[in-house]
């Protein structure tokens, strides 16, 4: 059959350019496509705001994330005192070493608390009121999912750990952990048509200070306050879960000790704190030979820690290989959450562990809050980033 002479000039054009603006960008615009690449990610945010066309770039061009995390702030005394509670309040998130503050909505404080934090721009958020239910969202990004309680309604009241391993958007190899005693619960978040399975891990107890939890990829890692450790391939078609009794020679005493896991290239680090972080001690995994031998962080690293959200991450804006900086979070359990602590005096500490020093800490700051009062809430680590497809495939979920 024979095409219409329109059809055939249509087919004989030459193909379109990729890289040219699509259907209603104006021609001026080329200018953001070109220096896109070059600007910072606190650039796109004030950029992203301009326009439409704008924001299309934004998504999609240069989308590097800031040197260094960012520390979500605890919510202002003010906005935790009102009644109804709301359903989203505006977080501070404070960008240390640029010194300046963003502010995004979260999920209301008064039915939510955060409890874990993604290196893919995502927070895990509980509902502290039934029916029991877990919201992921993406600050930036304006994106959210909304998950079942994978426990019984009596089971792991506020007496779990929580990890999620990559952004809801991947949906095969991101997994959402949730760890209570003796028992570990896991899904793929972006996969709505499969729910939670678990995993019994006979002997594990979840302690506010002495225990916790990290991946590294898709393998989880649980440490008691015994330095016990348990470990689980969650890709494996039939993951089960290994046990092993550590030995850990302590450089101080057993006193008021807080456990922080953290993975840094590829190893998993344990590192106790006493309670003001005046005392820090630095300790690696070896598995095979069942230890944790004492360590230093390697590399061009510096470690970030607190529950639910520690990290490694590259040295950066003045903060040397080898610094620990701690989270500030007072509260290590959902049935702690009450009242307003007045006078808090700081949202994170400095820390430098030196193999040389005695007592393991070199150097020590805290950066004290200039305006308001702040609830007991916990500071979290967060890692501000954009993925252009997460508003469209999670907003109608929420």
């Amino acid at each position: 059959m024979g095409r219409s002479p329109r059809r055939r000039r249509a087919m004989a054009a030459a193909p379109r350019d990729p890289g040219k603006n699509p259907r209603g960008v104006l021609p001026g615009d080329r200018i953001f496509a070109s220096v896109a690449p070059y600007i910072t990610f606190a650039d796109h945010l004030r950029l992203r705001l301009v326009c439409r066309a704008w924001r299309f770039f934004s998504r999609r061009l240069g989308r590097r994330p800031p040197p260094f995390p960012w520390l979500m702030l605890p919510e202002p005394a003010s906005a935790s005192q009102s009644a109804p509670a709301p359903a989203n309040v505006r977080r501070q998130f404070y960008d240390i070493p640029g010194g300046r503050p963003y502010a995004y909505d979260v999920p209301g404080e008064g039915y939510h608390r955060c409890v874990a934090s993604s290196a893919c721009g995502w927070l895990v958020f509980v509902s502290l009121d039934a029916p029991r239910r877990l919201v992921l969202a993406n600050p930036v990004a304006g994106a959210r999912l909304v998950l079942s309680w994978p426990f019984k309604e009596k089971n792991a009241e506020g007496r779990f750990h929580a990890a999620l391993t990559s952004s809801p958007a991947d949906r095969r190899a991101c997994f959402l952990i949730l760890a209570t005693d003796r028992l570990v619960a896991y899904c793929h978040p972006g996969q709505q048509d499969q729910g939670w399975l678990t995993l019994h891990a006979p002997g594990f107890r979840y302690d506010p200070a002495a225990s916790d939890m990290v991946t590294v990829g898709a393998m989880v890692y649980l440490v008691d306050g015994r330095r016990k450790v348990w470990r689980a391939d969650l890709a494996d078609p039939e993951p089960k879960v290994e046990r092993r009794n550590t030995a850990c020679q302590l450089p101080f005493g057993e006193s008021s000790m807080r456990h922080y896991l953290v993975e840094s290239l590829r190893h998993v680090h344990l590192v106790l704190a006493d309670e003001h972080n005046a005392r820090v001690a630095l300790f690696r995994l070896d598995w095979d030979k069942k230890v944790w031998t004492q360590d230093r962080v390697r590399g061009d690293r510096v470690l970030l820690l607190g529950r639910g959200c520690s990290a490694s991450v590259p040295a950066a804006s003045g903060r040397p290989p080898g610094m620990l900086l701690f989270a500030h979070q007072p509260s290590l359990s959902l049935v702690d959450v009450g009242g307003c602590g007045v006078g808090l005096a700081w949202f994170w500490a400095e820390s430098w562990v030196d193999e040389g020093s005695d007592d393991k800490l070199v150097l020590k700051k805290k950066m004290h809050h200039r305006q308001g009062e702040f609830t007991a809430g916990d500071s979290f680590w967060f890692f501000p980033a954009i993925d252009p497809d997460e508003r469209a495939m999670f907003a109608s979920q929420a």
